[in-house]
């Protein structure tokens, strides 16, 4: 289930936001490398521009996109490993920590975890928590706020919608 915290009016063709308001104020959130929700529940669902981009960084989509087809046409999926977490996660065994092997350029949907953004119409959308995260709410995390958004989501939030 996943919570409201703010609508997000925006521009699309200047890519700005136009106006923020926000549902849950002093909401923090800091990742914890922890990998449980974000990337060991199978691989995300894949954007064009996000195929493109892991192809122009020399990645070849054949060892890493799973074609599914759906009732609304075939989707494009990431790859998983055996015990289903992303191909790109790895585990340092000495920080105990996970990380990304493709940090840079992940897919929209990891750079907006544990948020996601539903378009309301045309320059209109919801802002929204997955509360399935350890990183939300940290004592010493980041407040989601105007400044937040424009700095870690607002590109992953366009390049969702494009």
């Amino acid at each position: 289930m996943a919570l409201e915290i703010a609508e997000i009016t925006f521009d699309p063709k200047a890519r700005q936001i136009r106006d923020l308001t926000f549902f849950k104020k002093n909401f923090r959130f800091k990742c914890q490398r922890c990998a449980i929700f974000c990337c060991n529940l199978g691989g995300p669902q894949l954007s064009i521009k996000d195929i493109e981009k892991l192809r122009k960084n020399g990645y070849n989509p054949e060892i890493y996109v799973n074609n599914v087809k759906k009732k609304d046409g075939n989707k494009q999926f990431m790859k998983e490993k055996e015990d289903g977490s992303c191909i790109f996660l790895k585990y340092d065994p000495e920080s105990k920590k996970h990380a990304c092997t493709i940090y840079k350029i992940r897919p929209s949907v990891c750079r907006l975890y544990p948020f996601e953004f539903l378009l309301n119409n045309r320059n209109t959308g919801t802002l929204r928590i997955i509360p399935c995260c350890r990183g939300l709410n940290a004592l010493d995390g980041k407040i989601v706020d105007h400044k937040f958004i424009k700095s870690n989501l607002l590109r992953a939030i366009f390049d969702s919608i494009d």
